[in-house]
């Protein structure tokens, strides 16, 4: 209801009906001047539908929207409104369909729940779907509270969602495709394409060097300045800014005014916008002159791109990617236009591209122009370092010592150091493949990397230590001492007497890092199609908020440890355990596919180190087969999340075993 005065004011609530005198729902759309009406249950069924079907056609429905109606629609209703009715459903269909959804869902112990909105057919809840939501169940709810969750988080969320997306739909009345412009520095698969759209009767206009490589594929097209009636200037700089291009792009094709100015001017509609960029980002890696880099940067494509993309609702199609041009001409070629939902999807693309174009133009102009690395993760793999001009962290570290940094090991340093960072006693990190081997606190820095190399020496070999100090230049002897192999050190700076002891190693780079807090505020990581941001993890929660569950209590001496512990465990990859005494790493589970194989390789780990330590896990134990193997090794503490349904049956493993156990309220996970 209260969408309809917000995201879908654009759409009229005709009607309110329920079968309840007294429903909520009546009320509130009496004070929305919204009229009502209550059309009971009385009689048969096939009497209450004839007045429910009676009561939405006389008030003009055209569309209906159900919440809680609870029966079978006959074929005769279906058929006067169909492919219009939605409905929506307490689960994520096509799983719990029809009665008591939410408590069969908490019956059956699923990890996510949500709600689906559907059209309805004749079944029950078997409609084509329209829109998904979900939530994660939380162990401790219940189906009643699950079930309100899935009502105040996931339905009322989505409905709105659906509704408007299926409003869009129904008003999409685009013209067809009759003028497409194209402007491309990329000119992959561009002839094939556009000699598609010619077959559909689709006038080509086309610049430059474009429209010299579509009338060399024998097609023909209509140049630019035959539309503006200026010839290209400044050796190509402008050739489509002008109005006979841009008001024919931006003319929004449901605004009569725009069309009647448009026609009045004596331009016509451009409908379709195929442009991609000059290759700014190319001619800068390949290390052209300046001259070169700036006059590979594009005025008129953007313009174009961001032209056509502003106007998607309004009817014109922009593509920027020659991988889109098959979809696109497939949807031409089947109703000689580019419906809402795929225009909309392009133009997003579009400005995405924009963005990043202007993003390393502005990076160039700032002096943050991309790094090219020497490869990626792998050889075959090319790579790049970008700054984000915060002036923290290793992106913006001072190589003192050693060739060049490769990608992996700029990851590496990043995680030695993050692992490290911050105020308080002597830390030192050694790093694998982002996990840490090895990481400990002294009050010395030399015994820290000393503690730090006894969690795993050999894996520490061929790794990457973080300081979280100046390297000492008894810290430099120790680490030259011990006759591990290393490839980088990442530190906030290296005294005289450290860089010169380790300046023997001509291979070992040394990377100074600027003042600062190097963890980043949002963390991307690219998906298919996209990219997933997320808020970083801060780390643990304040222990004063952490709960001791068992009979066996812990001593105030204990708590420094089990804080190291669980801020160890929080920096490893997901399943991840660890084991800690004396504050230092003794053994690690990282990245594991099973929390208990995680558990079983850290305590491996670890081995004659485990007698009175801790055990720390960043997600909870779903069974108590974790905690038996930490009893059975000597564990003395236990440290998670909790949350899982089986919470107490851990508990009860650990008051049976004398262990004293530690709930933290915070997961974290690490992919």
């Amino acid at each position: 209801m209260e969408a309809f005065a917000t995201e879908l004011n654009d759409a009229e609530l005709v009607l309110v009906v329920s079968d309840n005198p007294e429903a909520p729902v009546l009320e509130k759309a009496r004070r929305r001047g919204v009229p009502v009406a209550v059309v009971a249950r009385d009689g048969s069924r096939g009497d209450h539908e004839r007045a429910l079907l009676e009561t939405v056609a006389a008030a003009g429905a055209e569309h209906l929207l159900l919440a809680g109606y609870m029966r079978i629609l006959s074929p005769r209703f279906l058929e006067r409104f169909e492919g219009t009715i939605l409905n929506i459903h307490p689960s994520l269909l096509p799983d719990f369909p029809g009665l008591d959804a939410q408590e069969r869902q908490w019956e059956a112990g699923v990890t996510v729940a949500g709600a689906t909105v559907h059209f309805v057919d004749e079944d029950v809840d078997s409609g084509p779907i329209l829109l998904q939501g979900s939530i994660e169940v939380r162990g401790d709810e219940g189906p009643d509270g699950l079930a309100d969750r899935i009502l105040t988080e996931v339905e009322h969320r989505i409905y709105p969602q659906a509704v408007r997306t299926l409003v869009d739909r129904l008003r999409d009345q685009t013209p067809r495709i009759t003028r497409a412009l194209f402007s491309v520095s990329d000119k992959t698969g561009i002839a094939d394409f556009a000699r598609r759209l010619a077959k559909l009767d689709v006038t080509l206009l086309a610049s430059g060097g474009t429209a010299a490589a579509l009338e060399e594929a024998g097609l023909g097209v209509t140049r630019v300045e035959e539309v503006t009636g200026a010839a290209e200037v400044l050796g190509g700089r402008v050739k489509t800014l002008h109005p006979a291009v841009h008001a024919g792009i931006l003319a929004d094709r449901r605004n009569p005014d725009h069309l009647r100015e448009l026609s009045g001017s004596g331009y016509a509609p451009i409908d379709l916008v195929v442009c991609n960029l000059y290759p700014f980002e190319r001619t800068l890696a390949s290390g052209a002159s300046r001259d070169a880099v700036v006059e590979d940067i594009d005025i008129g494509g953007p313009t174009l791109v961001r032209a056509a993309a502003k106007n998607a609702d309004g009817g014109v199609t922009v593509v920027v990617d020659p991988a889109d041009y098959d979809e696109v001409a497939e949807a031409i070629d089947a109703s000689g236009s580019v419906p809402i939902d795929m225009r909309r999807r392009l133009a997003a693309k579009a400005f995405a591209l924009i963005a990043g174009y202007d993003a390393v133009i502005a990076g160039w102009a700032t002096g943050r122009a991309p790094k090219m690395l020497r490869y990626g993760e792998n050889p075959h793999q090319d790579a790049r370092l970008e700054a984000d001009g915060s002036g923290r962290g290793v992106a913006a570290g001072t190589l003192l010592q050693g060739k060049e940094l490769s990608y992996n090991n700029l990851l590496d340093l990043d995680a030695a150091y993050r692992a490290v960072f911050g105020p308080g006693p002597h830390r030192c990190a050694v790093v694998k493949h982002t996990n840490p081997c090895g990481l400990a606190e002294a009050d010395t820095q030399a015994e820290a990397f000393h503690r730090a190399l006894s969690g795993d020496p050999e894996a520490a070999f061929g790794g990457i230590l973080g300081f979280n100090r100046r390297l000492e230049g008894a810290t430099a002897g120790a680490i030259v001492d011990s006759g591990l192999f290393v490839e980088c050190i990442a530190a906030p700076g290296f005294d005289a007497s450290a860089q010169q002891v380790l300046s023997a190693r001509k291979n070992l780079r040394l990377l100074a890092v600027p003042p600062g807090d190097p963890n980043p505020p949002r963390l991307v990581h690219a998906v298919g199609g996209g990219l997933l941001v997320q808020d970083a993890d801060p780390g643990p929660a304040d222990p004063s908020t952490w709960r001791v569950v068992t009979k066996t209590q812990i001593t105030d001496d204990h708590w420094g440890e089990v804080g190291f512990a669980m801020r160890a465990v929080a920096i490893l990859k997901s399943n991840a355990v660890c084991v800690t005494s004396d504050r230092t790493l003794r053994g690690t589970g990282a990245g594991l596919m099973s929390r208990i194989d995680a558990c079983r390789l850290a305590l491996e780990k670890a081995g004659d180190d485990t007698r009175g330590a801790v055990l720390a896990s960043d997600g909870f134990f779903p069974f108590d087969d974790c905690v038996r193997l930490a009893a059975e090794a000597g564990i003395a503490i236990v440290i998670h999340p909790g949350g899982s349904r089986r919470d107490q049956d851990v508990i009860d493993a650990c008051d049976e075993l004398g262990l004293a156990m530690v709930f933290t309220g915070r997961r974290h996970f690490r992919h």
